[in-house]
């Protein structure tokens, strides 16, 4: 991890400096680039760096979305035939110091959660710093600053969840400071992410109304703050993020898509649902959404038009198995709206044959040749014709990913009203069945959680939450924080030694007694 962020750092301190291959000279200015010296000093600029902290997000902190994927029960180890054993140990917990993560070196083809995420956290610390040393007016710099902090304490969440403990990295880092930096304990981090999450920062931000599209509005932020109040059980900070909760709520900025499988298409993007959502321009002018095309259905074809709702080949990665299927009530649209059955799509095209709308003869095709395929797919962000580009589209989907929803603010009161209370207000009942009601399409199906303990109301907020956001990158760290890693997980190899990542032993070796192992895995 040490050396990983001497890495980060290195590459981006040199990567805007050339050196002439002879020794009569030395070329301190490059000639194609602007130096970090001598850029950030214009609004612009600050925006050029508030966009490379983005596209940390968009490409390192989504690699994430597989990793946890793998770890929780939402899907198998997939890809081609024998590609299995290369992610096993995280799908059944076979890893352990020495082949977690260190042994695939650097830029690998599955990226570490540590170097990947750390890349973020320069880039945020630098714009900060940079910020703070600029001489622009407090108006062009305080939203700029803010949603630097957001991401800073965005990515530091995903290690805070990862790693019991880690190097706290609070500025941009001198060389001299590369294996110096100290691990925070848990509180010591908290407490760093909620100073970037302070009101003073979130009041900077914009509201969601004049907030563009994959930015970050104070919502947004409000919900990151109370997840990482959740998650680290700060219960002296429940009351706070309840209120946050209800400020959304109140507010009518947001409402519940009523199609909950028109959320994930191209027509339900940007939607009344959406707080926050990763954009991803595609066509050749943006980073693709990479691992919506590695989701897909391996060598699928498909004849229908992108109108007709026509899908594109993937590679077959984290296959979706029949046991989340099978874990939906009847009824439930969600099921639909997260589990793609390859039979029917062929059928769909079948049908569109007998109709004379397409060719005669025309089929759909997707390969048996996956690890643990059980003809099953991902629904949410399976990669479809009307998100694809004329560019190279197998790695420029412009798919959006739906990082925070209105359907989380409700689950999320719901679930503090019952930690802090105890029971649940007819306000937080009303907040549940808003969810469950546009999960059935009627009223049928509430689930009254009066008269409920304390531990029964959680735990149907959290099987809730497993029919709400499956395949959203929430479902690993739901079962961490409440606390259902031997009841979900057992069968697969969970012990409580599992809650967080070891740090690799050739990282310990490599930075040389300035990281020490964190304690569950000494």
């Amino acid at each position: 991890m040490m050396n990983n962020i001497f890495k980060t750092i290195v590459a981006g301190a040199f990567a805007s400096v050339a050196f002439a291959s002879c020794s009569d000279f030395l070329v301190t200015e490059p000639t194609t680039q602007v130096a970090e010296t001598e850029f950030y000093k214009t609004e612009d600029e600050m925006l050029k760096g508030l966009y490379a902290v983005n596209a940390d997000v968009k490409v390192r902190l989504m690699e994430i979305w597989a990793y946890s994927s793998l770890l929780s029960d939402e899907s198998e180890t997939g890809g081609g035939k024998g590609e299995g054993v290369w992610k096993t140990k995280w799908d059944t917990f076979s890893y352990n110091t020495n082949s977690c993560f260190g042994e695939w070196g650097y830029g690998t083809w599955w990226n570490e959660w540590d170097f990947g995420i750390y890349n973020g956290v320069i880039d945020a610390c630098l714009l900060v710093d940079k910020l703070a040393g600029s001489n622009l007016s407090e108006s062009v710099k305080k939203p700029i600053e803010a949603e630097a902090r957001f991401y800073r304490a965005l990515f530091y969440n995903y290690l805070f969840m990862g790693y019991e403990q880690f190097p706290l990295i609070k500025h941009y880092l001198a060389a001299s400071e590369m294996y110096t930096v100290a691990k925070g304990t848990r509180d010591e981090i908290f407490d760093f992410m909620m100073e970037d999450l302070s009101d003073e920062y979130i009041s900077a931000l914009p509201d969601r109304s004049s907030t563009p599209q994959g930015r970050i509005c104070k919502d947004a932020a409000r919900v990151l703050r109370t997840k990482i109040i959740l998650f680290h059980r700060a219960e002296a900070d429940y009351p706070k993020a309840l209120a946050d909760m209800k400020e959304i709520i109140g507010s009518g900025r947001y409402s519940l898509d009523p199609d909950y499988l028109h959320l994930w298409v191209k027509d339900g993007e940007w939607g009344s649902e959406n707080i926050y959502d990763v954009a991803y321009g595609g066509n050749g002018s943006d980073t693709g959404n990479g691992f919506v095309n590695g989701v897909g259905g391996r060598s699928l074809q498909d004849p229908r038009s992108a109108e007709q709702g026509g899908l594109c080949s993937g590679y077959g990665q984290n296959t979706m198995p029949s046991t989340i299927f099978n874990m939906f009530k009847e009824g439930d649209v969600r099921r639909e709206g997260t589990v793609l059955d390859y039979r029917i799509e062929a059928q769909k095209v079948n049908d569109l044959v007998a109709q004379g709308k397409l060719p005669a003869g025309s089929t759909f095709y997707v390969s048996e040749e996956q690890e643990n395929f059980e003809w099953l797919g991902h629904y949410k962000y399976t990669p479809r014709k009307e998100n694809a580009s004329d560019i190279n589209p197998a790695s420029n989907y412009s798919v959006p990913f739906r990082f925070y929803r209105y359907a989380d603010v409700l689950l999320l009161g719901t679930e503090l009203e019952a930690r802090i209370n105890g029971n649940v207000s007819s306000e937080g009942q009303g907040w549940f069945d808003q969810v469950r009601d546009r999960a059935f399409q009627d009223q049928n199906h509430r689930i009254s959680l009066s008269g409920k303990s304390k531990q029964e109301i959680l735990d149907i907020i959290f099987e809730e939450r497993g029919y709400e956001f499956m395949d959203e990158m929430q479902r690993w760290f739901d079962i961490l924080r409440f606390d259902k890693g031997t009841e979900i997980l057992g069968n697969k190899g969970w012990t409580e030694k599992y809650r967080y990542f070891p740090i690799d032993q050739s990282e310990i070796d490599r930075a040389k007694g300035g990281l020490t192992q964190n304690p569950g895995w000494l």
